[in-house]
């Protein structure tokens, strides 16, 4: 069993793969490549650099902890290899449960896990986006960056809310991530236009002729039966070639425990899609330069100014209302005159849209880490974990 480390014990939930038919055990054999393999790998290099003891593990493996001890895996020579390791002092959740259930088994399995160890937890989970919503249009500094959001109640709403936003409805379910379930409609001079993503976040696009609202409404309900929905006005967050764009903040608590804003990066989306996220085919760049390209340098500065204060406003607010964090995302859409909208907030922030930018990915690694490493030692910081000034956070209509 590998030994603890003098800096802590680390442990990293992942989703586990899907069986492969070959029979060997997932708890007894190392993944050829993990969930998120380039971060997992940066974090385990570094957490050794710090004296953590690193490692990944399934929920599977958490629900069968044995007293002082539980399985998983660790970066050994460049491969990951399976082994036995002291119970973690912290746990960080990485995992991205594609069902209720799925979602049911990781809670229980880390349940179980602190019956075995009072482990501390790095970072909190959000609730549905409404309730995340309705948490955040209560703080004055926040209001007006957030567009008008609902809870969706049905197709005979449609009417009424297209009223109130002529230029169209943005849908998304409550508990959705990666654009999947999204779907736009817009109305047009000889009927109305259907675009998004399914469930399987492939792209779709239907159109509904002057005459037949009552199919529209039956298609919309049923598309979105499956799940809470949310509806918002469909505001113009396209670029000048008519893409999906969205700006990723990411926040993060540093080795202090303090809020330190890490990095931005601005997500176009593929030909034809209603969002920008990178696992529906869009690609990310540094939002400093893509920014300036379209706004000019000046106007991108005060953007990026109000971006970094209001993601950390929101950061503050979200962890006085659902408990500590150690990062957030927030996503954030810009209209041609510049004026900021936060879309939503993200406790599972990914990576990947800051491959682009050498520091903020380097921060991006470290930054759990050196939080991770000031919880293992005990010097979890008072709650609330914050020392941001609060400041009214300025429109921007350059």
């Amino acid at each position: 069993m590998a030994e603890p480390a003098p800096s802590g014990i680390l442990g990293i939930m992942i989703s586990q793969r899907q069986p492969d038919g070959s029979g060997e055990s997932e708890s007894e054999r190392s993944p050829l490549v993990m969930p998120e393999e380039s971060f997992c790998r940066r974090l385990c290099a570094y957490g050794q650099s710090i004296g953590m003891l690193v490692f990944l593990f399934y929920a599977s493996q958490a629900a069968a902890a044995a007293e002082g001890w539980m399985r998983g895996f660790r970066l050994a020579e460049g491969e990951w290899r399976a082994g036995r390791f002291p119970l973690p002092d912290v746990v960080y959740d990485r995992a991205l449960p594609v069902s209720a259930a799925q979602a049911r088994h990781a809670k229980e399995a880390l349940r179980r896990l602190m019956q075995r160890k009072r482990y501390v937890p790095l970072n909190g989970s959000l609730p549905g986006k409404l309730d995340v919503y309705d948490a955040m249009r209560h703080d004055p500094a926040l209001t007006r960056q957030l567009p008008d959001t609902r809870r969706y109640e049905g197709a005979r709403q449609l009417a009424e809310l297209l009223a109130h936003a002529p230029k169209g409805l943005f849908l998304k379910p409550s508990a959705g991530s990666h654009g999947k379930g999204a779907l736009r409609l817009l109305p047009l001079a000889d009927g109305w236009q259907i675009d998004g993503r399914d469930r399987h976040n492939r792209p779709f696009s239907r159109g509904f002729r002057n005459g037949e609202w009552a199919a529209l409404c039956g298609w919309v309900g049923r598309f979105a039966s499956a799940a809470p929905y949310l509806v918002q006005p469909c505001l113009q967050l396209t670029d000048d070639e008519g893409r999906s764009f969205d700006v990723r903040a990411l926040i993060q608590k540093d080795g202090r425990g303090r809020w330190s804003f890490t990095g931005a990066a601005v997500r176009r989306g593929g030909q034809g899609s209603v969002t920008a996220n990178l696992h529906g085919g869009g690609s990310a760049v540094p939002a400093a330069a893509a920014l300036s390209a379209r706004f000019g340098e000046a106007a991108a500065g005060k953007l990026l100014a109000d971006i970094r204060g209001v993601s950390e406003i929101s950061a503050a607010c979200l962890e006085a209302r659902f408990g500590r964090f150690a990062e957030l995302g927030l996503d954030f859409g810009i209209e041609p005159d510049g004026r900021l909208w936060l879309l939503e907030a993200n406790a599972k922030p990914g990576r990947q849209s800051f491959d682009g930018d050498v520091l903020a990915a380097g921060l991006a690694v470290r930054r759990p880490l050196d939080y991770a490493k000031l919880l293992a030692a005990g010097k979890q910081p008072a709650f609330p974990s914050t020392r941001i000034q609060r400041r009214y956070i300025q429109e921007v209509h350059p």
